[in-house]
């Protein structure tokens, strides 16, 4: 049965019709002239030429919800990739200067070979030599190191703050997309039903004009109607496009080309509860927005301290064993052969063999940039507070935004869909008595107009409650 059949028998049905109109004559009358085949074959041929080229490829092989679309953007957004890379750079960061507390050991060597008359040997020494293994350790530095390793546990919790904040970026805008792609699904399927149902009037008034009962500015009226709704077609068309090809690039690949969007829980139609709000409420302190802005206090506050302590004194312990010796001019210093003629390589390693250690005390005293070094300090960390204290606010002002905006639209679409209902009504009986010749076709049209605006306000309500509900529901 064709649409408008059904329709009429649905209105027909109805109580209040039965109450208010009692056409049922009419109705019937009017639902056999306006059904596809009064039209005939010249309607169906119009609507196909000129928008069946923009009617999507059929045979879709794979269907999305939106809480999958989600996910896909979750894992595969470049924004995502990216932030996952900083983390893991972020977590080795972290794991080196972690061990910043430890001793450091090398080995250190080098050797310098002076000839003999190049040089005044008490300057030189003949050259010189050392193969040393080394230990060094800062014994104490004001706190500096600790520090240190605190920071760049903050960098790493930073890291993957960000990652959760471009994920759930990715997420949202990912289920916008969607949430768009199927309200254009919606309008178009509204839209394309108007032009019919005109291509359809606009046959049955030309038959009317060449019988001489209708006029021909009628039939030019049905025809500026049915190119403007083939125009807000096409801008339909577009738009589902534009969101399909950002949301294909959001998830990484070229899964949308093949996958249809659904949406089982769109007919929900309920309002928050308590326990909604509750649960929004708690979830406040867990944004990654919250958290990035703690972080950033805390790092402020460690910039803080490193400025009042710089003053602080350093004292670095060193310990090495080892070779070293002087004059290379030959495998057995003079020295060591006037002592004993027979000394050998063996007997020359045993004396330079050795171990010494080393204590440095640094005490920085006088320092002009370090007042104005904290007095910058302390300012950063007082605006830190300030930006972390404004996160929390704006992420609870967020929240109610959320619940009062999920509200209204389920408010809007109970709205809608009352008067969705009514301007329907209106439209079958513009259409009964227009049959009947008790109205103009500028009456029916603008009826016709009435009720595709209503279609449209409650598309546009059901589709931003189910998105309003989304944003409540997603933040954990």
């Amino acid at each position: 049965m064709p649409k408008s059949g059904c329709l009429f028998a649905r209105i027909a049905d109805s109580a209040p019709v039965q109450a208010h109109y009692g056409a049922a004559i009419l109705i019937g009358a009017f639902a056999f002239a306006f059904g596809a085949g009064a039209f005939g074959p010249e309607a169906a041929t119009a609507t196909e030429t000129s928008i069946g080229a923009a009617m999507p490829p059929p045979g879709a092989a794979e269907s999305l919800t939106v809480e999958q679309c989600v996910a896909l953007a979750r894992r595969e957004a470049p924004s995502v990739a990216a932030a996952g890379f900083d983390r893991q750079a972020s977590e080795s960061d972290s794991a080196a200067i972690a061990t910043n507390g430890r001793p450091s050991f090398s080995i250190r060597s080098g050797a310098t070979v002076a000839p003999r008359g190049f040089y005044d040997p008490a300057v030189t020494n003949l050259g010189d030599y050392e193969m040393k293994a080394a230990l060094e350790w800062t014994v104490a530095d004001g706190g500096r190191r600790a520090r240190d390793r605190r920071r760049g546990a903050l960098e790493l919790a930073a890291a993957r703050g960000r990652l959760d904040l471009e994920s759930l970026v990715a997420g949202r805008r990912a289920a916008g997309l969607a949430v768009g792609l199927l309200r254009s699904s919606e309008l178009e399927m509204n839209q394309r039903e108007a032009y019919e149902w005109l291509a359809r009037l606009g046959a049955l008034v030309r038959s009317g004009v060449a019988s001489g009962s209708r006029s021909a500015s009628d039939s030019v009226r049905v025809a500026l109607e049915r190119d403007q709704v083939a125009a807000d077609l096409e801008t339909t068309l577009l738009d589902r496009e534009t969101a399909r090809l950002e949301l294909q690039s959001l998830v990484g690949r070229d899964v949308l080309r093949s996958a249809t969007i659904i949406d089982p829980s769109a007919a929900s139609g309920r309002e928050p509860t308590s326990s909604d709000s509750t649960r929004l409420l708690e979830s406040i302190e867990r944004q990654p927005e919250v958290a990035l802005a703690r972080i950033n206090e805390s790092t402020a506050r460690l910039d803080l301290l490193d400025a009042r302590r710089s003053a602080s004194p350093q004292i670095d312990v060193s310990l090495d064993a080892g070779l070293a010796g002087t004059d290379l001019t030959g495998f057995v210093p003079a020295g060591l052969r006037a002592s004993d003629p027979d000394a050998t390589v063996g007997d020359r390693l045993r004396r330079d063999l050795g171990a010494s250690a080393a204590i440095h005390v640094r005490v920085p005293f006088l320092n002009s940039a370090l007042r104005p070094a904290r007095t910058a300090r302390e300012a950063a960390e007082g605006a830190s507070g300030i930006r972390s204290e404004s996160a929390q606010r704006e992420q609870r002002a967020l929240a109610l935004t959320l619940l009062a905006r999920w509200k209204a639209n389920s408010r809007r679409t109970a709205a809608a869909r009352t008067t969705s209902d009514r301007a329907e009504i209106n439209l079958l009986k513009m259409k009964s008595l227009y049959a009947g010749g008790s109205s103009s076709l500028l009456d029916l049209l603008d009826a016709r107009r009435v009720f595709d605006e209503a279609r449209q306000r409650l598309t546009e309500a059901r589709w931003d409650e189910r998105l309003a509900r989304f944003q409540v529901e997603d933040r954990r």
